[in-house]
């Protein structure tokens, strides 16, 4: 951890592994179960690892998407799943599947990174302005409103800049232009935080935010050296722990 001397007004938070910890085995298990229950409403009977080896390939299509920053959502990835099980449904039926596709995580208790609940009311009690700039996977935004809100922590959040409304992913600067005008500051007065270099760090440096990475949960997973033609610097600050931030962005 570095402390720095510009003044911050403002701070946007990643979401994945930054606010919420990720649990890709119970989202996969709620999506099976979900599609399996609502297919077999229909009448269509799916094996599990017929639907599993789908959901595989609707990811890797949409990792594709996300490196080249193109948009692939939710609703998307749906789409893709049934076409591989060729499975005829009517408008309504294609609408309850594609739900159940999209929403089944809903109600999973998904977990805040530690200390940031804390963290975030210390940022607000130094009048800090608040923002989230999250890629959106597979579960859309309106879900992932639903769980900082189950955890009390949305209305601490003065603007959210979610790829599926955006229309961006990071590191393009149009999401973190949205970000800024959200919430009424300039870049040089703004920092990020996240886990990933390639969008977090690279995106906010490359807008002149200051850059913070937090490997609490995430640490090493996107390292240089990677041939794909993106940048992967290191954060001007790194964290290993949310409680920290206040401290290092000169606020304490």
């Amino acid at each position: 951890m570095s402390s720095v001397d510009r003044r911050v007004d403002a701070v946007t938070f990643d979401f994945w592994d930054t606010l919420v910890r990720s649990d890709d085995k119970g989202t996969l298990g709620a999506r099976r179960a979900k599609l399996i229950a609502v297919l077999g409403g229909l009448g269509h009977h799916v094996e599990a690892h017929v639907l599993d080896e789908a959901f595989v390939s609707a990811f890797g299509v949409y990792n594709d998407h996300w490196r080249a920053n193109r948009q692939f959502t939710a609703r998307d990835g749906a789409l893709h799943v049934l076409s591989l099980l060729e499975i005829e449904l009517d408008a309504d039926e294609l609408d309850a599947a594609i739900d159940a596709y999209a929403n089944a995580a809903a109600d999973i208790d998904m977990r805040l990174t530690d200390h940031v609940a804390d963290t975030l009311h210390a940022l607000r009690g130094h009048g800090v302005g608040l923002g989230i700039i999250c890629d959106v996977g597979m579960t859309p935004s309106p879900v992932l409103r639903g769980w900082l809100d189950r955890h009390g922590v949305l209305d601490l959040f003065d603007h959210w800049s979610f790829s599926d409304e955006v229309g961006w992913y990071k590191p393009a600067p149009q999401i973190f232009e949205h970000a800024l005008a959200g919430l009424g500051v300039e870049a040089a007065r703004a920092a990020h935080v996240g886990d990933l270099r390639r969008t977090d760090v690279a995106g906010a440096k490359a807008m002149g935010m200051l850059a913070v990475r937090y490997r609490g949960v995430n640490d090493n997973a996107d390292l240089p050296p990677v041939d794909d033609g993106h940048d992967r610097p290191e954060a001007d600050i790194v964290l290993d722990d949310h409680a920290e931030l206040p401290a290092a962005l000169g606020l304490l």
